[in-house]
């Protein structure tokens, strides 16, 4: 009687800790979410750092919402490294739903710089190239390897 007791509680516990683990968001993958770079836009320049403000657009393509918890990046214009660095931006994007968010980067282009104007200016498309990877969740939760490309339309980029 008591080892039946036991092992039923034993049967109990093990059934409710593998909920909890889809709690944490330890149950299926995510498909990858596509991020394109919507936009950057020059804040303020100096000869030793010039800070931009990158506007991504995360498009989520599975049938749950996507929590984003954080991100680790580096960006590439023209495949010159824009700027690296991790963003504790916190957000949800809805199930087959898209979502805008901002990065604000400071980086050291001055050597470039005048390169991406002359071609903003002469409505030269720009390509960009974003890596990193993002979290979705809690500490045990998958994470998301990124590795986009994409070209951005002069007209719309202000420097």
């Amino acid at each position: 009687m008591f080892v039946r007791q036991l092992s039923m509680w034993l049967m109990l516990l093990g059934m409710s800790s593998l909920s909890g683990c889809a709690a944490l968001g330890l149950g299926p993958s995510y498909t990858k979410p596509e991020i394109a770079l919507a936009n950057v836009e020059m804040l303020k320049s100096n000869l030793w750092e010039q800070s931009f403000q990158l506007r991504l657009r995360v498009d989520n393509p599975n049938d749950r919402v996507l929590p984003i918890r954080g991100m680790h990046y580096v960006v590439y214009l023209n495949d010159t490294k824009l700027a690296t660095g991790v963003s504790d931006s916190t957000f949800d994007v809805p199930a087959y739903g898209s979502e805008y968010f901002h990065l604000n980067v400071r980086s050291n282009l001055w050597r470039h710089l005048g390169d991406l104007a002359k071609m903003v200016e002469r409505q030269q498309a720009v390509d960009y190239r974003l890596e990193g990877h993002i979290r979705t969740g809690f500490f045990l939760s998958p994470k998301i390897n990124l590795k986009e490309e994409g070209s951005l339309d002069p007209s719309e980029m202000r420097f």
